[in-house]
């Protein structure tokens, strides 16, 4: 049997647009609010590059902290603030300094955090986002206030990254571990 060149380039073609979208454009990715996905490693003595992906807005501003594994105290942080950009492909990354001698501990972690509180956040962000970061685990039915004084916003539950600190914010972060 013969085949067709018309019919593989059809069916190559079909599968082109099923894998883009109609009309080129991305399928629409479903998750349960807003995710962060990060990764870091040592470059340099003293360097710590992070590489991330998310489906947060264009602009906005994910904190990113390297920080050290105490008992007795819990986490310490090991570099100044350092805010990344997410850009129009949803990919955010940044350089983090810190001293050669906390570069050479182990089990070191880095955190990638966005809060509407740490890094200073745009306008057009904060309007799909919330002032508090409401709107992070859902954009609709939107959460009420009720809901955020409670400590609660839509998709919470679904969502494990999503969390509450006081003064009713709400955040997403990830965290990646360094060997």
């Amino acid at each position: 049997m013969k085949y067709r060149p018309v019919q593989v380039t059809t069916f190559a073609c079909c599968v082109a647009a099923l894998s883009a979208g109609v009309g080129g454009q991305p399928q629409k990715l479903y998750a349960p609010g807003y995710y962060i996905a990060v990764s870091a490693v040592r470059e340099n003595e003293g360097v710590i590059k992070v590489h991330g992906a998310t489906n947060l807005p264009v602009d906005s501003k994910i904190d990113l902290v390297v920080e050290d594994l105490v008992p007795e105290n819990g986490r310490k942080a090991l570099n100044s603030l350092t805010c990344a950009a997410v850009d129009q492909r949803g990919l955010f990354s940044g350089e983090l300094h810190i001293t050669k001698e906390a570069y050479q501990k182990k089990d070191l972690i880095v955190d990638a955090i966005f809060l509407t509180n740490e890094c200073p956040q745009e306008q057009k962000v904060l309007q799909i986002v919330g002032v508090h970061g409401e709107y992070l685990g859902n954009d609709t039915p939107r959460a009420t206030m009720e809901q955020v004084e409670k400590g609660m916003t839509r998709g919470m539950a679904d969502n494990p990254q999503i969390f509450q600190i006081s003064g009713w914010y709400f955040g997403v972060a990830s965290i990646a571990r360094l060997d």
